[in-house]
This record gives structure tokens, C-alpha cells and sequence, in this order.
């Protein structure tokens, strides 16, 4: 590939109100702040913060309280899905290469605001059409001076200590209808590995993980049952960013901790659990102890 697809920038969790979102996840996970806190953005008129879990960056978002903002994106999308995940973020180190191998494939590109990119650009942010990448994609040609994770005194691994244990992000879920053409955007257009194939009994889905860029493991997941979370997400919204796994050391702890914050367990089996969406800001996320086999990070992390 012409491009070098770096880590990952962070996952988006849209809300309708950035201050209660960015107060839970404070309560529940500690996250560690600094980066950006609290931001409005006259351009796309919404609030955002980017926080640390572990080895990644959540971005709490909500469209701004100002004239306009319901036009904007993020406010068009909080009026068509509410609380949910949003999108998936990346460091690249050549947009401009990145968009010409996207544009090839005739895949719609944009710049901050929603505006068309019909040509190769040279520098800025590079966002795919959700539609045509099953979910919208972020590339961010330079490293946030304040992103800490790249100070050589952070620990990801602090989080272990927290009563959730998180080592790290297991995994981002994108729900899709074309398991293959999903496949194909994230390996052959992204030049991401497949990493592994299967079936869950616990989510109801067959899946396709993919090792994207330096860091990142997607799980692509087409339902098998329609009454499934996944099958229901898919069935009212369509192809999106659905759910993010966190891998963990204790199930038993998690379970105890998330009941202690009044988060509801779904569903578990032996090594994952899944909380309530309605008791995480729409959030769907999964706690595991599974590693993925060739997770690019390395092998288990317990």
C-alpha cells in the first residue's frame, strides 16, 4: 500500500448531551483526560472530548447547542440513531495516497464538515461516506501533540488496576449486511489482515475480524438471529459501528463492578459478558478474556 495506516485515533460515541456522557464515562472507566476536553467546533457545531481507556481513545460527542448544529452531522445523525456508536478513527501517514486507493474504489470522501473531497487532497482529515464503507471511517494525517499514549511514560496497562482490569480495546464491532464486501473495504481497500472467521452463539453473528493498521482489530459481524442485538441494530439502522469488546482479566470482577454502577449484564458465556445499551449511553460493549488470535498487539494480555 502507498499509505501506512498508523493507530487507532479513537471510536466516536455519540449522545445527545456531551456533559452527562463525558460524567459516566469518568464514573465508570477513569479515563484519563487532557488530550481535549469539552471542545466546540465551529466548523462541524459539536461538542467532543477525547479520553483514554487503556491503549484507546474514546471521543464523547454531542451536536453543540447553537444555531445550525442540527443541520451538521452530527447532529443529522443523532437525529436519525440517538445514543450509538458512531465511527472508527485512524492515524495515516499519507491521506492524499489513502485517497486516491479509496477513490478507486468509488467510495465517497469528505473533509471536516461534511464537504466533498472530488479531488486528491494534501493535507486534513479524510472521512468515507458511511454508506459505501458500511460504516464512516476517519483517517487523521498528523498525531495530536497531546495524544499522551505516545509519551514514553504512559501505561496502558494502568487500567488493569481499575476494577474493570481492561488491558486493552479487544475489538470494535461494525454490524453489516455484505459480510464479504465488508471484508474486502478492510483488507483489500485498507490493507488490513483477516484474522479470523466464526460464528457466536453469545452475539448470534458470524464474524470476520481484521487486523487494521498498527493496533486495531474490527470485527465485521453479520447477524444470524434477527432478534439478536446485532440483528435488531442492523434492522433499524443498517451497516454501522455497532459495539466495542474490552479484554479483561476477571469476568466475575467485571460482572460485580458493572452491577455496583447499576449496568445491567445481558448476556455472557465463559469468556465474554455484554452490558445493557440502555445503561451505557447506547454504547454497546462487550468485556472478554478471549484474545484474538494474531492480534497485532500480541498474544494474551492476562
Amino acid at each position: 500500500m502507498p499509505f501506512q495506516i498508523g493507530r487507532l485515533f479513537h471510536v466516536i460515541h455519540v449522545a445527545e448531551d456531551l456533559d452527562p456522557l463525558d460524567a459516566w464515562y469518568d464514573d465508570v472507566f477513569a479515563p484519563r483526560r487532557g488530550i481535549l476536553d469539552q471542545h466546540f467546533s465551529e466548523i462541524e457545531k459539536r461538542d467532543a472530548s477525547l479520553i483514554v481507556i487503556a491503549d484507546a481513545i474514546i471521543e464523547p460527542m454531542a451536536q453543540s447547542n447553537v444555531k445550525g448544529a442540527e443541520l451538521m452531522p452530527v447532529g443529522r445523525f443523532t437525529a436519525r440513531f440517538g445514543r450509538h456508536w458512531h465511527s472508527l478513527a485512524w492515524y495515516v501517514d499519507d491521506v492524499g495516497a489513502l485517497w486516491e486507493s479509496l477513490h478507486h474504489q468509488q467510495i465517497r470522501l469528505f473533509t471536516d464538515g461534511g464537504i466533498p473531497l472530488p479531488e486528491r487532497p494534501s493535507d486534513g482529515s479524510l472521512f468515507t461516506h458511511p454508506k459505501d464503507t458500511h460504516t464512516q471511517l476517519e483517517f487523521y494525517p498528523h498525531i495530536m501533540p497531546s495524544d499522551v499514549r505516545f509519551n514514553d511514560d504512559f501505561d496502558s496497562r494502568a487500567w488493569e488496576q481499575h476494577p474493570l482490569g481492561i488491558s486493552r480495546l479487544a475489538y470494535a464491532t461494525v454490524v453489516v449486511r455484505d459480510l464479504d464486501h465488508a471484508t474486502a473495504i478492510f483488507t483489500s481497500g485498507l490493507g488490513g489482515t483477516e484474522l479470523e472467521r466464526g460464528t457466536s452463539e453469545l452475539t448470534e453473528t458470524e464474524f470476520v475480524r481484521v487486523a487494521v493498521g498498527a493496533d486495531t482489530v474490527v470485527e465485521l459481524a453479520r447477524p444470524i438471529g434477527e432478534d439478536s442485538l446485532a440483528g435488531q441494530d442492523l434492522a433499524k439502522n443498517g451497516d454501522m459501528c455497532h459495539a466495542v469488546a474490552w479484554q479483561v482479566n476477571d469476568l466475575s470482577a467485571v460482572r460485580a463492578y458493572l452491577g455496583s454502577k447499576d449496568i445491567a449484564v445481558l448476556a455472557a458465556d465463559d469468556t465474554t459478558l455484554v452490558a445493557d445499551p440502555s445503561d451505557t449511553f447506547g454504547g454497546l460493549m462487550r468485556f472478554t478474556t478471549r484474545s484474538v488470535p494474531g492480534d497485532p498487539r500480541g498474544g494474551d494480555r492476562r
